[in-house]
């Protein structure tokens, strides 16, 4: 029997478990406060979630159940362990006075449920063994090469505010006790841009890529159109989204560059070339132009983008931690939005130098807009 889907199944499942455990033990943090609905807790929920599920890819394992019969079963199970995790998630902030602090179990244990309700509904569904190996492995690279360039142009990052420091050019407490100062941002922003690069440069030259591969060539009518049309389209779905949870009485998360802004907006003038000359080519690089285009092949372009944007927002993350988990999920939601319309601008222009245009612009009115709101100065 074609079992590959029950035996990721249970990994996954088991790995869910594993997560839940731990957090009994302290090895891993849950979230404080704890949520519960009468005596039960939703940790507790979730493990029986888990359990439910990893019991359905178990049975269909040893031919005691059919596979749709368990893929269901274990989708519905892992679906309430998901579930179970968001309402721990989002449940502190509804008591008053209440401050949560977020583990890493629950993000975890999130991305445990997902790809359980996943591997059942491909049980359920009949996907078959090389489908199921090709995603895995395209999803795996995929998720690699964001989360690797990232890891990568920081580091990079790091060495060169590091050497500038050296240089005397960034002041002795550009970075002391973990505050970035606005010159040290700057450093930071370009060394990560030029990081980026370095790496997908790697990455393309292992993709077996040309300069061709690129997609850079000069803007026609129509890509101009595509470019100016999804700067416009992008700060309308801003202040439309602003105008939203503003009205519903919700809060967006706080940046890191809001930080640094706060204490030198001086420094976000700079920001604005810099948002097109190394923040949209970097990443419009690695993402659209090596991730977009390498899950093309395995998956429908929609899907590519949609993945390439999961991706996306995974990896900026750490940009919005500081919130509520409200508002870290609000200012993702933002983050998957403008890379969504992002990778559908270069699908339909197939013109890097578009998506890298929209990107940089967004960004740049983004700066500009909160150095005015600081200073209080239009005047630039």
């Amino acid at each position: 029997m074609d079992d590959t889907a029950a035996n990721w199944g249970v990994l996954a499942a088991g790995l869910g478990l594993v997560v839940l455990v731990a957090t009994e033990t302290g090895i891993v943090g849950w979230m404080t406060p704890t949520t519960a609905v009468g005596p039960v807790t939703a940790r507790q929920v979730a493990v029986a979630g888990f359990v439910m599920a990893a019991l359905a890819f178990s049975l269909v394992r040893h031919g005691a159940v059919e596979p749709r019969q368990a893929g269901l079963g274990a989708m519905g199970a892992s679906a309430i362990a998901t579930l179970a995790t968001l309402v721990a998630f989002f449940g502190p902030e509804h008591r008053p006075g209440v401050e949560a602090t977020v583990g890493l179990a629950v993000y975890l244990t999130m991305l445990a449920g997902g790809v359980t309700v996943a591997l059942g509904w491909a049980l359920a569904t009949g996907v078959p063994n090389n489908r199921l190996y090709t995603v895995a492995r395209a999803l795996s690279v995929a998720t690699g090469i964001g989360l690797a360039g990232f890891l990568v142009g920081t580091l990079f990052a790091q060495f060169v505010v590091l050497g500038v420091a050296a240089t005397g050019l960034l002041g002795a407490g550009a970075l002391d006790s973990g505050t970035v100062t606005g010159p040290a941002y700057i450093t930071l922003t370009i060394g990560i841009g030029v990081g980026f690069i370095g790496f997908g440069a790697a990455v393309a030259n292992q993709l077996d890529r040309t300069w061709a591969d690129l997609d850079l060539r000069r803007p026609g009518i129509r890509d101009i159109g595509y470019g100016v049309g999804g700067v416009v389209v992008l700060m309308v779905a801003l202040f439309g989204f602003s105008y939203l949870i503003q009205a519903l009485g919700l809060e967006a998360a706080r940046s890191n560059v809001e930080e640094v802004a706060n204490r030198d907006p001086s420094f976000l003038l700079v920001m604005v070339p810099l948002a097109f000359l190394t923040i949209a080519p970097s990443e419009e690089f690695i993402y659209r132009n090596i991730i977009q285009k390498y899950l093309y092949d395995d998956f429908g372009e929609l899907q590519a983008i949609v993945l390439t944007s999961a991706v996306f927002g995974v990896v900026h993350f750490g940009q919005y931690a500081a919130g509520t988990p409200t508002q870290t999920a609000l200012s993702l939601l933002l983050v998957f939005v403008l890379s969504t319309l992002l990778g559908l601008s270069y699908l339909k222009t197939e013109n890097l130098l578009v998506p890298i245009f929209i990107h940089g612009a967004f960004n740049a009115i983004q700066f500009l807009t909160l150095y005015i709101e600081i200073t209080g100065n239009p005047a630039i």
